[in-house]
């Protein structure tokens, strides 16, 4: 019988440059021109798509039906971080305000692209359905609610719900706690 998930073999034939112990990756998972790696721990559950330049740390769960596409830059997720359910994340977007066309199929040069990388800080948790946009960089310990549309810096240990743009900030974590905690983590392996 196969396995559930993919090997360590099979992830670097298809494009991470190193894979560390436990990585369940889901078969399931679809994955595309990567340029990569994972570290220990990692779990990816069924019908995530996986794209471009992506470093996923430790104690990583990404779960169902994320995207991750770090195809306009780099999307750098570090130790013991989550995405729940449907959270999407990009490196690129069109940029919808340019007297310009919008599609992946006509020729770049009559398109204008938003693009950079993305970073989730160690500890941070990211709510279901949730947007990571271009440029975005979610500091230590910092969690986002459901369904929030998240682009910019957010400060280490914040709290974000809502929907807009920047979200609300409704209070703090103490991101040090849990960088600490993650850190010794590593160190017990």
């Amino acid at each position: 019988m196969n396995s559930p998930f993919y090997s360590v073999e099979e992830l670097i034939s298809l494009g991470f440059k190193s894979v560390g112990s436990n990585a369940r990756i889901s078969r399931k998972v679809s994955l595309y021109e990567i340029d990569g790696a994972i570290g220990n721990n990692v779990r990816v559950d069924d019908y995530c798509v996986l794209k471009g330049k992506i470093i996923l740390g430790s104690y990583i769960h990404i779960a169902a039906f994320c995207l991750i596409s770090g195809v306009r830059g780099l999307v750098r997720i570090n130790d013991c971080s989550t995405l729940s359910s449907g959270v999407h994340i990009y490196t690129g977007s069109d940029d919808y305000s340019a007297d310009m066309l919008s599609s992946s199929t006509v020729p770049e040069s009559l398109v204008k692209t938003i693009e950079g990388d993305v970073e989730l800080g160690i500890g941070s948790i990211v709510g279901a359905h949730s947007l990571l946009l271009p440029n975005t960089h979610i500091k230590e310990g910092a969690s986002i609610g459901a369904q929030c549309i998240i682009y910019g810096e957010v400060p280490r240990g914040t709290i974000i719900v809502n929907r807009s743009a920047k979200g609300e900030i409704v209070g703090k974590r103490d991101w040090r706690k849990i960088v600490d905690i993650a850190e010794g983590l590593e160190k017990s392996r």
